[in-house]
């Protein structure tokens, strides 16, 4: 490419792509780069099908299949799926990007390609936290970090970094976006949801919507959590539920910070609030320990999957590594519940009957 005008020359960029990839993985990275004048083409398996997103917001048709296509043609080579690893043709043609030391970046489950592609052998790297031990024993170096950079290969792990993602990317490429400042480091301060937004991620409403969701579930059972406290005679099981009320008071504190800071919003928890604890008060007829037990633990258990579900869509850094947070410190009061439950149930161990709907699908 030694020949080639470089006033006028667009990188040339490939995104990999197989049908119900992540919406916000392909959409963030493939509207930033057409902004900043690359040339993106789409590289499918067969050129005969429409792929769409999981969550059916995006929909599109490969340019192109890696069949035809050399490493050569392109300065760059995004991987935001990671089941498209079964195309021999695709592993080849990311294994000889590498090779060619071609700028090669892979966010969520795409490090999937770099290892079967055996290229991850003492290179730094990041993925989903499903895949931390596939890494590994593929010779990685796991880094729990949004963002990890070695040389010219880029991970990242989840929707949340996607516009930390994006920018390295285009940074390392030498692209820019008319009217937009990008971080130059992993600047965690930086407002990164402004560009995901910018970039077709999640949107300031979205975020909103978000962040109230959880607000009002931590609400309601921080309020659960202290009647159940009230109701039971144990002295243990009633110090862990008096704990775990504190704990989500502490995260209702985290939350409304978070939404009014970043977005100048205060949660309606009033307005919306009056049903939820009505039909609490229905739930709270009986002090019979394991039946509470039983309901404490469905609470927490609709918590860290709604929670899940919520951060696993967003792509604002701060506020996924918050719902982040909020969802470890109910895994482990769920792990703790159900050891006392088991300790006290006699064998006779029940499934959990959760006074709360889920508010995330």
């Amino acid at each position: 490419m030694s020949s080639i005008n470089t006033e006028t020359y667009k990188k040339q960029i490939a995104i990999l792509l197989e049908d119900q990839f992540e919406d916000a993985m392909f959409q963030v990275p493939n509207t930033a780069l057409r902004k900043a004048g690359a040339a993106v083409t789409i590289l499918g398996s067969r050129m005969n099908e429409e792929y769409k997103g999981r969550h059916g917001t995006v929909s599109v048709r490969p340019d192109s299949t890696p069949t035809e296509v050399r490493a050569e043609d392109f300065d760059a080579i995004i991987i935001p799926v990671g089941h498209i690893r079964t195309n021999p043709n695709v592993v080849h043609i990311v294994k000889l990007a590498l090779m060619q030391r071609k700028l090669v970046a892979a966010i969520g489950y795409g490090p999937q390609v770099l290892i079967e592609a055996e290229q991850l052998q003492g290179k730094h790297a990041t993925g989903i936290r499903s895949i931390r031990r596939d890494i590994l024993n593929a010779g990685g170096i796991y880094e729990n970090k949004a963002v990890v950079i070695d040389e010219h290969l880029i991970t990242a792990r989840q929707s949340g970094d996607l516009p930390l993602f994006t920018a390295m990317i285009l940074n390392s490429l030498g692209l820019k976006i008319k009217g937009t400042v990008l971080p130059e480091t992993l600047d965690l301060t930086y407002d990164c949801w402004k560009l995901g937004e910018a970039w077709g991620g999640s949107s300031k409403q979205e975020l909103i919507q978000a962040l109230n969701t959880a607000i009002m579930g931590e609400r309601y059972t921080q309020e659960a959590f202290m009647q159940y406290s009230n109701r039971v005679s144990d002295p243990e099981l009633r110090q862990f539920l008096q704990g775990v009320s504190s704990t989500k008071h502490y995260h209702v504190e985290r939350l409304e910070a978070r939404l009014f800071d970043a977005f100048k919003e205060r949660v309606t928890w009033q307005a919306v609030g009056s049903e939820a604890y009505a039909a609490l008060q229905g739930w709270l007829q009986s002090s019979n320990p394991m039946s509470i037990m039983r309901r404490a633990l469905g609470d927490i258990q609709t918590g860290v999957v709604d929670l899940h579900h919520l951060r696993s869509q967003l792509t604002d850094p701060q506020t996924v590594l918050l719902l982040e947070e909020v969802e470890r410190d109910l895994a482990n009061h769920e792990q703790r519940l159900a050891k006392l439950y088991r300790a006290r149930s006699q064998g006779k161990v029940k499934p959990p009957t959760p006074t709360t709907l889920a508010a995330v699908s």
